[in-house]
């Protein structure tokens, strides 16, 4: 499968100047993780916005005892952090690195500064970022929606990050084994005693179960 090259990082930083961008990349540190490493935790207070330069992270709410709900899965250029940046609140979730991966971090403070030494640059990135935040949103209260109307129920698996291309409204297309494709925006992986089946809604906005087993390739469609 091909890597998703639907970057965020290029939505946060969009109409930036050069000049304007290398200053702001100036408040940036880097930061390594091992796979499984742990990079915030639920309801811990933070105040850090999170870029994946490198790797995977996912997101998980502790449900009940051992628990835990996967909410969503930040690959390579991605945003996370973003609700407890903007208001110092505590963590809705933790963070956990999926494999070996590098993050570029910005904390609250630093962009303050930057946004009172460069007020024009802090308008677009302020606009930048509750878009990409209102988006996400957006995209999730649509999948939820149209999972009620098809009478489906929201999974998600970790192998082709189906929670990404739901969220994110990623166009797909699916190649099967019998050589045909089919192209639309993921609304669901269900299970049923016949093993996992893909539900996408097709071009015609009719909905389409494709048995897992029958995938060859999720590519996204640009």
């Amino acid at each position: 499968m091909n890597t998703i090259d639907h970057l965020e990082k290029r939505r946060l930083f969009d109409q930036l100047t050069e000049e304007e961008l290398n200053r702001f990349m100036e408040k940036f540190r880097k930061e390594s993780f091992k796979a499984g490493a742990l990079v915030f935790k639920e309801n811990d207070v933070g105040s850090t916005l999170y870029v994946v330069a490198k790797g995977t992270v996912s997101m998980k709410k502790h449900i009940t005892g051992d628990v835990e709900k996967k909410l969503f899965i930040a690959q390579e250029g991605l945003i996370f952090g973003e609700f407890s940046f903007l208001d110092s609140g505590i963590r809705s979730a933790s963070a956990f690195a999926e494999e070996d991966t590098d993050l570029l971090c910005l904390e609250r403070s630093d962009f303050d500064t930057f946004i009172l030494e460069n007020p024009g640059a802090g308008a677009k990135l302020y606009k930048n970022l509750i878009n990409i935040i209102v988006k996400r949103l957006r995209r999730t209260n649509e999948a939820y929606r149209d999972a009620i109307r098809w009478g489906l129920d929201l999974t998600g698996t970790p192998t082709l990050n189906f929670h990404y291309l739901i969220t994110e409204d990623v166009d797909v297309c699916i190649e099967l084994t019998s050589n045909r494709t089919i192209e639309g925006k993921v609304l669901q992986l269900e299970t049923s005693d016949a093993g996992y089946q893909v539900i996408i809604i097709d071009r015609d906005g009719k909905p389409v179960i494709i048995p897992y087993h029958a995938v060859v390739s999720v590519t996204s469609v640009q």
